[in-house]
C-alpha cells in the first residue's frame, strides 16, 4: 500500500472510530436515562402507601344498657353528660339513648265468601267441643279465636293502607295467625257481623294483619342520678330518672356492654379493598415498566459491546496502517537522504 492510500485509510478509520466513540456516547445517554426512569419508578414505589386493613377493636363501643321496669324495653345510653350544680346539691346527668320498643305493622284485606282466588275465603267447625277455622284462597285451615278485644290495634287497622276506618276501641275481633309467617290476622265481628257459629257469612269480608317489629325511639332525661360501682372503676351501675310518660320515678340496674359497628367495619373493610386493589394495581404497573426498561438497557448494552469490539477492530486496524505509513515515511527519507 502507498503512502497516499495509507494516508487514507488511516484517516477512513479515524472516522469511523470517531462515529463509533459518538455512537457510544449516545448509548450511555440512553442508558443514563433508563436508570433515571427506572431510579423514579423505584422512588415512586417508595411512596406509595401501603393499605392497612381495618381493625376491629377500632369499630366497637362500649355502652350502657338497662330495661326500663315500668315498660320492659331496653334502652341504650350514648351519651352522659354532667349537668352544672352549685356546691353541696347532688349531681345530675343528662343522659340520651335510644329505646327498643314493639310496634306493629298493619295492612286490610279484603275477602269473598267462598271466592275462587287467593282473597276467597271458608269456614267449617272442627270438633267438640266445637271449634272452628278458616281458608283463605284454598290453602289449609287456621284456628279461629275470640272474639276479643283489640283495642291497642284499632288505631293500626285504621290506618293500614285500604282500610275502612270503621274500627273502634270496643269492636270485638276474630283472630286467626298462619303458621308459616306468624302473622296474626283480625276480623271485626262488630262491625261486619261476621260470626263462625252462624250458616251464612259476609260475602265481602275485611281483615286485617298485625306483623310484629321493633322500632327504635330516641331516649332523653334531663336529671337523671347515676350510681357509681364500688370497685374504683368509675362505672355506673344503676340511673333513677322520671319516666316521661308516667311521671313516675323509676331506679334501674345498668350494665356496660361492648357493641361492634359491623356496619362502619364493612365500610372501612369496603375502603381497604378499593385501596389495596389500586395500589396492587399500580405495583404490577410499575414492575411491568421495570421489566421493560431493563430489557431496553440489556438491548443497549449488547450494542455497546458491539461498538466496543469494532472500536478495538478499528484500533487495530489504525495501529497496523500507522506502522505502514511510518515505515513509508522512513523508507522515503532514506530515499532522499
Amino acid at each position: 500500500m502507498g503512502l497516499a492510500a495509507s494516508q487514507a485509510r488511516f484517516l477512513g478509520l479515524t472516522a469511523r472510530k470517531t462515529n463509533v466513540e459518538y455512537e457510544g456516547q449516545q448509548v450511555n445517554q440512553q442508558r443514563t436515562a433508563l436508570a433515571n426512569q427506572s431510579a423514579n419508578l423505584f422512588n415512586e414505589m417508595l411512596t406509595l402507601e401501603v393499605p392497612t386493613p381495618p381493625m376491629a377493636n377500632d369499630y366497637s363501643k362500649s355502652e350502657y344498657v338497662f330495661t326500663n321496669q315500668a315498660t320492659s324495653e331496653q334502652v341504650t345510653i350514648s351519651s352522659i353528660l354532667k349537668n352544672p350544680v352549685e356546691d353541696g346539691q347532688q349531681q345530675t346527668y343528662t343522659v340520651d339513648g335510644t329505646i327498643d320498643r314493639a310496634d306493629y305493622a298493619s295492612s286490610a284485606i279484603n275477602l269473598v265468601y267462598n271466592g275462587t282466588g287467593n282473597n276467597g275465603y271458608n269456614v267449617k267447625a272442627d270438633g267438640d267441643p266445637v271449634k272452628y277455622s278458616i281458608s283463605i284462597g284454598g290453602r289449609d285451615y287456621l284456628e279461629l279465636t275470640g272474639p276479643a278485644m283489640c283495642a291497642a290495634l284499632v288505631d293500626k287497622f285504621n290506618s293500614a293502607p285500604n282500610s275502612n276506618g270503621n274500627n273502634s276501641a270496643d269492636d270485638l275481633f276474630y283472630q286467626y295467625t298462619n303458621t308459616q309467617t306468624g302473622i296474626t290476622y283480625y276480623i271485626n265481628a262488630t262491625t261486619t257481623g261476621f260470626d263462625p257459629s252462624m250458616d251464612s257469612f259476609p260475602a265481602e269480608l275485611q281483615v286485617y294483619s298485625a306483623e310484629t317489629y321493633t322500632r327504635e325511639d330516641s331516649f332523653h332525661v334531663d336529671n337523671a342520678t347515676l350510681t357509681n360501682a364500688a370497685d374504683g372503676t368509675g362505672r355506673f351501675t344503676t340511673i333513677t330518672f322520671t319516666d316521661p310518660d308516667t311521671g313516675e320515678e323509676i331506679t334501674c340496674s345498668m350494665t356496660m356492654q361492648t357493641t361492634q359497628d359491623d356496619d362502619a367495619f364493612d365500610e372501612a373493610m369496603d375502603e381497604y379493598n378499593a385501596k389495596k386493589a389500586e395500589y396492587d394495581k399500580r405495583i404490577a404497573e410499575i414492575d411491568a415498566q421495570t421489566v421493560i426498561i431493563q430489557q431496553q438497557d440489556k438491548n443497549l448494552e449488547l450494542h455497546l459491546n458491539q461498538l466496543d469490539t469494532e472500536q478495538q477492530a478499528i484500533q487495530t486496524e489504525l495501529d497496523a496502517v500507522k506502522k505502514v505509513i511510518d515505515k513509508n515515511i522512513e523508507e522515503t527519507f532514506k530515499t532522499f537522504a
